[in-house]
C-alpha cells in the first residue's frame, strides 16, 4: 500500500520540522485551537518557497460553523486567489 503522510503546521519550525521529518505534503494552517484558519500570506509564501513539497494553506476565516456570509465568501475568494 502507498501512503501519503499529510501533517498539519501552524508556523515556519513545524512545517521545517515535519519535512525533516518525511512529510509527503503540508497542511498549513493557524489557530489549531479554533479547527485550523487561514495562514499569512508570508507565511505561506516562505514556505512554499523553502520546501519543495506541496503545502496546502487551509482557507478558513474563522473559527466556528462553516456557514459564510457574503462579506465571508469574498475573504474567501480572495484567499483562494492569493494561494493560488
Amino acid at each position: 500500500m502507498n501512503y501519503c503522510i499529510e501533517i498539519a503546521t501552524t508556523d515556519y519550525i513545524t512545517t521545517e520540522q515535519a519535512v525533516k521529518g518525511g512529510a509527503d505534503r503540508i497542511e498549513l494552517c493557524t489557530a489549531l485551537s479554533e479547527g485550523g484558519l487561514t495562514p499569512s500570506f508570508g507565511l505561506i509564501k516562505q514556505c512554499r518557497e523553502k520546501f519543495s513539497l506541496p503545502i496546502f494553506p487551509i482557507v478558513r476565516p474563522r473559527g466556528g460553523d462553516f456557514l459564510y456570509g457574503d462579506a465571508e465568501f469574498e475573504i474567501i475568494t480572495k484567499d483562494v486567489l492569493l494561494c493560488k
